[in-house]
């Protein structure tokens, strides 16, 4: 029965949907109909969303590329050590800093702020969240160029600062500065690529991840321990969360869905909260948990971290002390399409995200009772 409705609701919530676009409220409307037939009351929790730390993102990108650019001439000139030190390690921090500032919405680089809503299902006090996020975007690059800018980046700001201390005792050769330069251009400008646009049906990011939690939701529909919650914005890094936790005490297990492909296998991503406590071991209970039964299912399964440079709303909930977990399904190619206008219903299964709703579910009877 679930294939049947997951299978149309999927087609009809896969299309763009930036946040602050005509389309979402179409596709928020057609999800909370189908938890109100569940048997769930659904809230629309309204909020503000603004994609400053994304442009805070390109603003890096870009001052991380001019100062490259500045700093290398300097590095190879005949001149003495410490004022090339001083200008580069001050030109980076000033970079530095006006990404701190635009992020924290300190430095207003621009106005715009769109409304969006989180949506909350429940039908009592839950002890365990059900997550995924509504919205989607594409970029200039898709996931996987974003991760691999990021650590170039990284790399990058890293080694020009290698470069810095090293010039104050010694002149640098042609050969050790150029590489460093390139790779922090490369980063750099890779980062500067950062606006988003409404041109992204996010089939895999995150209608499969949607369609995974009402699966969910429907087979623990006679619980009234398990809520849902459907963020917004989380393409603007993720601000629904955030507004969320902001929100209130944010209590409970949660389980996050964010990217279920029909190929690769399933990654269970733990997230024990940052202040002390049993959260840690809870976390890994919930992780162990779901990947067992995964197993058990038949599926490959890899308990582990995420990819470096892609961030989730589980790390935001987790921030608030809620232990959890991430639950995603894919591969390279997978990485190749999100948060472009590549990922679309017709190259993913959403049997997977069926599948991965159902063994949530068994998870869930078997850590709660």
């Amino acid at each position: 029965m679930s294939q049947q409705w997951a299978g149309e609701l999927f087609t009809r919530i896969a299309v763009p949907r930036l946040p602050g676009s005509p389309a979402l409220p179409a596709v928020e409307e057609a999800i909370a109909e189908r938890l109100r037939a569940f048997g769930y009351g659904v809230r629309r929790d309204e909020f503000r969303a603004s994609p400053r730390r994304l442009s805070a993102a390109t603003v890096a990108g870009a001052g991380l590329g001019w100062v490259t650019l500045i700093i290398v001439p300097l590095l190879l000139l005949p001149v003495p050590g410490w004022p090339v030190t001083l200008i580069g390690v001050g030109a980076l921090g000033l970079v530095a800093v006006l990404a701190v500032g635009i992020a924290e919405g300190r430095l207003p680089v621009s106005s715009l702020e769109v409304p969006t809503a989180n949506l909350r299902a429940t039908r009592g006090e839950p002890a365990l969240w059900l997550v995924a996020h509504v919205d989607s975007k594409a970029q200039g690059l898709s996931l996987l160029a974003r991760a691999i800018a990021a650590v170039s980046a990284g790399a990058g700001v890293l080694g020009l600062l290698s470069l810095l201390v090293a010039r104050l005792v010694t002149p640098l050769p042609w050969w050790a500065v150029v590489p460093v330069a390139a790779v922090a251009l490369i980063g750099g400008a890779a980062f500067s690529r950062g606006t988003p646009r409404n041109d992204s049906p996010g089939a895999v990011d995150n209608a499969t991840g949607v369609i995974a939690v009402l699966v969910a939701a429907e087979r623990l529909r006679e619980r009234t321990d398990v809520g849902v919650l459907l963020t917004g914005a989380e393409e603007f890094a993720m601000e629904g969360a955030r507004a969320w936790v902001q929100a209130g005490p944010a209590s409970g297990l949660f389980i996050n869905f964010d990217g279920v492909d029909s190929r690769g296998r399933y990654r269970v991503v733990p997230h024990p909260p940052r202040r002390e406590g049993s959260g840690a071991a809870l976390s890994a209970d919930l992780s162990g948990v779901l990947a067992t039964v995964l197993s058990e299912r038949g599926h490959p399964v890899k308990e582990g971290r995420l990819p470096f440079g892609v961030y989730v709303d589980g790390a935001v909930l987790a921030g608030a002390g809620m232990p959890g977990v991430t639950l995603c399904r894919g591969d390279w190619r997978t990485l190749r399409v999100v948060h472009t206008s590549q990922d679309t219903v017709g190259r993913v299964d959403v049997q997977a995200a069926v599948e991965a709703g159902e063994a949530t579910a068994a998870a869930v009877r078997r850590l709660l009772g």
